[in-house]
């Protein structure tokens, strides 16, 4: 009998769809040295000036994963996906997912994700009414989202949210994607991108940008972890073995009808050890 359940794709934003944690240091800083000269912000720091910086730093994006969210497209042009949305604890501004999301349907040149579903708290305050918890809960999902009691849900996430396991859940729980670099690094791409234009004009200047974001992005205190081929050709691996479970979800005609547990797919690799980088 053929299943006429609404499917929905969503998606964690950190760790999952790229590593961010670096862009904000580098964006926040990019930020203050604007402050310093007295440039304009709200003219400069556009969705356009955005994509463009990220533009720099493939390394953030996580491997292949536009062939994931490409996948995900057809399948909501084809009506056989009913919607496909993010639910994060990201501890940024609202803004700062809807810039990422922004990229990605940029490049995909479609409006993929209908709804970004914030972080509990931020800063000790309540920023997403509709939840009632920093962990990720299948109930607070359904009611930020309002969809339908029998929705069937694919949810990927590099964390493990045991209540967000429920029948109608398909956990895929990859592994969490990092790829630092270091900021002499970032500095160097910018300052030879026509990216700089913006803030930096002449050698001057170039030096008092670099001697500024040094400054700045150290203050974060952030260590810098070197990633070898190998780890980044499992993260290649890993996204594969991603599309593969999502050919499972959409494929199938039915739950299976089994313990809450038995929807969960962990994709991981034995030899990885976890780094915490973000607010889980």
């Amino acid at each position: 009998m053929p299943n006429n359940k609404q499917k929905i794709v969503v998606f964690d934003l950190d760790e999952t769809l790229g590593y961010f944690v670096e862009l904000g240091i580098f964006w926040d800083s990019l930020h203050n040295y604007a402050k310093s000269i007295n440039a304009d912000i709200k003219k400069i720091f556009t969705q356009e000036y955005f994509n463009n910086v990220l533009d720099i730093f493939p390394e953030f994006i996580r491997p292949s994963i536009m062939s994931i969210l490409q996948y995900v497209k057809v399948k909501k042009q084809t009506k056989q996906c009913q919607g496909v949305m993010i639910y994060t604890n990201n501890q940024g501004p609202k803004e700062w997912g809807h810039f990422i999301t922004n990229y990605f349907e940029n490049k995909l040149k479609y409006r993929l994700f209908n709804h970004i579903i914030s972080a509990f708290k931020v800063n000790g305050k309540i920023v997403e009414f509709c939840r009632r918890s920093h962990d990720k809960t299948i109930k607070d999902f359904m009611r930020c989202s309002k969809l339908p009691e029998n929705v069937d849900v694919c949810y990927l996430d590099d964390t493990y949210y045991p209540e967000m396991n429920a029948e109608n859940v398909y956990y895929i729980k990859i592994k969490p994607y990092t790829h630092d670099l270091q900021f002499d690094l970032m500095i160097h791409r910018f300052i030879h991108n026509d990216v700089s234009k913006k803030l930096i004009s002449g050698s001057h200047a170039e030096k008092d940008f670099s001697d500024f974001m040094k400054e700045n992005m150290t203050k974060y205190e952030f260590v810098y972890n070197e990633k070898s081929k190998d780890e980044y050709d499992i993260d290649k691996i890993i996204t594969k073995k991603t599309m593969v479970h999502l050919h499972t979800f959409f494929n199938k005609n039915k739950q299976p009808n089994s313990p809450p547990s038995g929807n969960k797919r962990t994709l991981k690799n034995r030899t990885y050890k976890t780094k915490t980088r973000k607010n889980q």
